[in-house]
């Protein structure tokens, strides 16, 4: 018998969607469990037909587990498990039209088409999933607000399971050694470039006037580039091995995501003693809050974004504040630690222990 059916999409998905599952699965097996990932194939023009084709096979192998949670990026991919017909957990990132409000509109054509003819059955399969779960976890309070409104179900029915990271990893360099990079600041980004829930043509736009007040400021991209041509002082640096030691030199970090669930690039950047500027995004906004190690722009809009970046480089004291600020904050509700006694805690709650 499986002990611990873990439903969620396909791992190809990567970014904080695959973050999220490695962190429950490490949690889990730290815990003494032996969790098996089931999961449908990814098919970009026609997901909800690839999840209702495996719904089948996947719930045969739920039903024979344990226990059973859904751990994804949307609840849609956890059909299986309401399928099952047993009692299960979710633990979901944010809901679809959350999701695709902040990127319709920069997919190609093809794409556009795809996810209209996807959406209406991929949104009853989202609702299924929700309300037919025991308990459901959403990843922030900007997440549980959209999960409550995609379930029809009220906020107070959602806990929060934050995202864990790795404070041992991400941990900062000396201040001596950092403040010294700010005679030669590095502005960092770290996503899919090219998608257009993450926005980085606002850091793109907002480069130059930010150039013109910080000459000798650099933007390093990492990760998937935009595929657009980049503004002077800017600079892709694609996959690289260790995000760690690309974050924890850069003077500051930038997310202008249009929206995002958790934000677990923000969380990392904090841990590595990183200030950070996001904007209204969700999830972002309210670990720069809730942390006090950064900034949320009040807009969307270039200006906004270059007067924040340079007034933030040149205030060495203010820095100082926001790395300290910002990694304490993490160490305290982010470590793995924390983390697993939560997850210990649901384990018994659900008589899952």
């Amino acid at each position: 018998m499986t002990d611990l059916a873990v439903v969620t999409q396909d791992p190809r998905f990567g970014g904080g969607a695959l973050t999220q599952v490695h962190a429950f699965l490490r949690g889990a097996e730290q815990l003494g469990r032996r969790p098996d990932v089931l999961h449908p194939p990814y098919l970009p023009l026609a997901d909800s037909v690839s999840q209702l084709l495996r719904a089948g096979q996947i719930a045969a192998a739920a039903r024979d587990a344990r226990s059973v949670w859904v751990v994804a990026a949307a609840a849609s991919y956890g059909y299986p498990a309401a399928r099952s017909g047993r009692p299960y957990a979710a633990w979901v990132g944010t809901s679809l039209d959350d999701e695709w409000r902040a990127r319709r509109s920069g997919l190609p054509l093809v794409r556009r088409l795809a996810l209209a003819a996807n959406a209406p059955l991929l949104r009853r399969l989202e609702r299924t999933v929700l309300r037919g779960a025991h308990r459901i976890y959403a990843t922030s309070p900007a997440s549980r607000g959209t999960l409550a409104e995609a379930a029809g179900l009220p906020a107070e029915r959602i806990g929060i399971l934050r995202i864990p990271v790795d404070v041992d990893e991400l941990r900062p360099e000396a201040d001596e050694r950092w403040l010294a990079r700010l005679e030669r600041p590095t502005v960092v980004f770290v996503g899919r470039g090219d998608d257009p829930r993450k926005n980085v043509r606002l850091l793109l736009a907002a480069w130059p006037a930010i150039r013109a007040s910080v000459p000798g400021a650099r933007l390093r991209l990492i990760g998937r580039p935009p595929g657009t041509p980049l503004p002077a002082g800017a600079e892709t640096a694609g996959y690289v091995p260790s995000v760690a030691d690309a974050v924890r030199t850069a003077s500051l970090f930038v997310l202008p995501s249009l929206q995002e669930g958790f934000g677990i690039v923000v969380a990392e950047a904090l841990a590595c003693g990183v200030p950070v500027v996001v904007t209204p995004s969700g999830g972002p906004e309210e670990l720069v809050t809730e942390s006090g190690g950064g900034l949320v722009l009040p807009d969307f809009a270039p200006a906004s974004l270059a007067e924040a970046v340079v007034a933030l480089l040149g205030n060495q004291t203010r820095l100082l504040e926001l790395r300290h600020s910002g990694r304490a904050y993490v160490e305290a509700q982010h470590a793995p630690t924390p983390f697993r006694e939560q997850l210990a805690a649901i384990f018994a709650e659900l008589g899952d222990a």
